[in-house]
């Protein structure tokens, strides 16, 4: 499965029989092997926060829809996981720009592949990474990084409580959206225009949009099948 075949899904509650709101991302587990929760936006405008979704409490997952059980499943606090890679600028070792990372390569949820415009990476070709991009080992490379030193840290007595991951600010944590074409026009509450149709989302229409209150309209534009 690729991850952008979930991308736009909607989430189905079986016990409420309603419509929970759209997959607009995942996040994964440190090292990037599993895939370990859903970020889940709403379809109205009525509420503009994403929920989370802890991939184990999935029941199934469609053409067009992911089932839960019921909607207590979705969770308002960010789960302390990696955000997905897809959108980071990707390098090989030599320095040779390779383009966006465009997709995610699952077997169940387990991640085997990263994609670029161009080409398709296993987990082992990830020389280093970070928040801000992707380096590839060049074909037949046996590099090795050095491992960063841990400074010694003094001893507490104090229980420190682990933090979570930062949450990335928009429009980063849209980045879903960016490079689509919305299938209409889409407008804030007042009918102002904010793209369109067939425009391509940028940064700067992704944070109009949420600032405005119309994120979920220009979400529901640009992933046209799950539009009522």
């Amino acid at each position: 499965m690729r991850i952008s075949e979930l991308i736009g899904s909607r989430v189905l509650s079986l016990a409420g029989a309603k419509i929970c709101g759209v997959v607009c991302g995942v996040r994964l587990s440190s090292d990037l092997k599993r895939v370990k929760a859903a970020e889940v936006f709403p379809e109205s405008d009525d509420g503009c926060d994403r929920r989370f979704l802890d991939i184990r409490r999935v029941r199934s997952v469609g053409a067009d829809t992911v089932t839960i059980v019921s909607e207590s499943a979705l969770t308002d606090s960010a789960p302390a996981f990696s955000p997905s890679p897809v959108n980071l600028p990707a390098f090989s070792e030599t320095g040779e720009p390779l383009g966006r990372i465009t997709d995610i390569v699952t077997d169940g949820w387990t991640v085997t592949a990263l994609c670029t415009p161009e080409e398709t990476f296993s987990l082992r070709d990830v020389l280093s990474r970070s928040g801000e991009l992707i380096v590839f080992r060049a074909p037949g490379s046996h590099t090795r990084l050095p491992r960063a030193r841990k400074t010694p840290q003094p001893k507490s007595t104090v229980t420190e409580v682990p933090a979570a991951v930062p949450e990335p600010v928009y429009p980063e944590r849209y980045a879903y959206l960016l490079g689509k074409r919305p299938a209409e026009e889409v407008t804030d509450t007042s009918g102002a225009r904010i793209a369109e149709a067939g425009d391509v989302v940028t940064a700067g229409v992704i944070a109009e949009a949420r600032d405005r209150g119309a994120i979920a309209r220009l979400t529901a534009s640009c992933l046209k099948r799950v539009s009522p």
